[in-house]
């Protein structure tokens, strides 16, 4: 559907419209900013990924629902399609940025976050790290996208972690955002909204508490102030742990790639190469690095 097609379909955005714009900051979906005399909106315009992923929309707006009930989510407007669109409050504020980790008080307001949201419930949507990494590749086989040759010996390093981590009953299988990037995290100068819920679903906490940290060069010392923030201490265990679902997170990102090269082949939207960057992430997986 066109942004013009959805404006005049929903009666909030259609209402003294007096324009829209391109939000930036996302590689999956078609993101505006719609404003009114009113107020401003956020519409999303959905990609197909979750068609891949067995995870509903109707489902996610139930979570997002629920979310900005928790006080820490925008308020959703319109889902009558969610399939298609999505239209949401608009919330002043910004992204988190990587200069923003080096605030106490903003680092206890992600941690809070991140613990409320692996208190809510998981309304029927499961999404471990392994259902993200093979749901993107039996996409990306779908449409017919070449995969590396390393990746299979890749895949069973994964497979090793996983087998690990099932055995971890107290923070696996919780309610996880599982895309809680500090450009998912909007500041408004008192208070931590979170978005993008669609990836969201019962899945590892040690992978959601990896994403800041891997995105963000972290040094050791980093990642272990990390692990005391979220648990109020950093067992050895846990660091290790850290540690192989980084790889795991580095993995997930590979699976994004092919399956976005394929998925938007046809697409003049996003500017970016999928393909190289998922070739670019295996080169720091064989060399050892599992940050971005």
């Amino acid at each position: 559907m066109k942004v013009e097609d959805i404006i005049r379909e929903v009666p909030e955005l259609n209402r003294e419209l007096l324009g829209f714009e391109t939000l930036g900051g996302g590689l999956c979906n078609e993101t505006y900013k719609v404003q009114t005399q009113e107020k401003a909106y956020v519409l999303r315009i959905n990609s197909r990924q979750n068609e891949y992923l067995n995870l509903t929309r109707r489902s996610e707006i139930e979570v997002m629902k629920m979310a900005n009930r928790e006080g820490f989510s925008p308020k959703v407007i319109s889902s009558a399609v969610p399939e298609q669109f999505v239209v949401t409050e608009f919330i002043e504020g910004r992204m988190l940025a990587k200069d923003d980790l080096k605030n106490p008080a903003i680092k206890g307001m992600i941690m809070d976050r991140l613990k409320r949201i692996h208190r809510m419930e998981d309304q029927g949507r499961i999404c471990s790290p392994y259902d993200l990494i093979y749901g993107y590749l039996k996409g990306a086989a779908l449409f017919q996208v070449k995969h590396p040759e390393v990746l299979h010996r890749i895949l069973h390093r994964v497979e090793t972690i996983a087998h690990r981590r099932s055995n971890d009953k107290e923070y696996n299988n919780k309610f996880c955002h599982n895309d809680s990037f500090l450009c998912n995290m909007i500041y408004t100068g008192d208070q931590l909204q979170i978005i993008d819920w669609e990836l969201s679903g019962r899945g590892d906490v040690f992978f959601e508490l990896t994403l800041i940290p891997f995105t963000n060069q972290f040094s050791e010392e980093d990642e272990r102030e990390w692990l005391r923030l979220y648990f109020g201490h950093a067992e050895e265990d846990a660091f290790h742990i850290l540690q192989d679902m980084k790889y795991v997170s580095m993995v997930r990102e590979v699976a994004w790639g092919l399956f976005y090269s394929g998925l938007t082949k046809d697409s003049r939207h996003h500017d970016f190469d999928y393909y190289q960057f998922a070739e670019s992430c295996i080169q720091r997986i064989e060399q050892g690095i599992y940050q971005l």
